[in-house]
C-alpha cells in the first residue's frame, strides 16, 4: 500500500512540475515577465518606443454657420483620410523618456516637444500648443487615438462652428 502511496505521490510531482509558467513573454511589453515560458495573451504595450506611421485619420462631426441668429450651414462632415501627402502627423516617435519627434514623409523633423500619459489620455506638449488625445487601443504595433476640436468664431457677422474628432489610426515599426 505504501508503494502505491509513493508512485501516485511521485507521479504527481512529475506532471505538476512540468507545467510551464504563463504571461507575457514579449520583452517589448510592459509586463514582459521574464520567468513566463507560455505566452497567455495578456501582453500590455506602451506608446512610448519605436515609430509609428499614421495610417489612416478619420474625421467626424459637424460645421454650422449662421447669420443674424438664422442657420444658413449645417453639415455634417464625415470622412476618412488615406494619403500619405495629407496624414498629419504622418511619423511620430515617442521615446521613452518623455520626449517626442514628429516628421514628415520625406523623414525630416517638423515638430518635437515633450509627452506625457494618465490611463487612456496621452499629452503632447508641441512649442505652441498642447494637446490632449485619447488613446482608444494600443497593441505591439497598432495604435488609435483621438482627440477633439471645438471651435466657433465670429466674422463679419457671421458664426461659424464646428465640432470635430479625429481619430488617428498608426502602425509602428521596432
Amino acid at each position: 500500500m505504501k508503494k502505491y502511496l509513493y508512485l501516485i505521490l511521485a507521479v504527481s510531482v512529475i506532471f505538476t512540475s512540468c507545467k510551464k509558467e504563463e504571461g507575457c513573454i514579449d520583452e517589448l511589453a510592459t509586463n514582459y515577465n521574464i520567468d513566463a515560458e507560455k505566452d497567455d495573451g495578456s501582453c500590455i504595450f506602451s506608446v512610448a518606443g519605436g515609430t509609428w506611421t499614421t495610417q489612416s485619420v478619420v474625421s467626424t462631426g459637424n460645421m454650422t454657420v449662421s447669420m443674424a441668429g438664422l442657420t444658413v450651414l449645417d453639415s455634417a462632415i464625415n470622412y476618412t483620410e488615406t494619403n500619405p501627402d495629407s496624414l498629419e502627423p504622418y511619423m511620430l516617435i515617442i521615446n521613452e523618456n518623455g520626449t517626442y519627434m514628429e516628421h514628415d514623409q520625406a523623414n525630416v523633423m517638423i515638430e518635437q516637444g515633450t509627452w506625457s500619459s494618465s490611463g487612456n489620455q496621452l499629452t503632447i506638449n508641441s512649442p505652441d500648443t498642447t494637446y490632449i488625445l485619447t488613446v482608444n487601443s494600443v497593441s505591439k504595433n497598432n495604435l488609435s487615438m483621438s482627440i477633439t476640436f471645438n471651435e466657433s468664431e465670429t466674422e463679419m457677422g457671421m458664426t461659424m462652428s464646428f465640432n470635430l474628432t479625429q481619430t488617428i489610426n498608426a502602425t509602428r515599426e521596432w
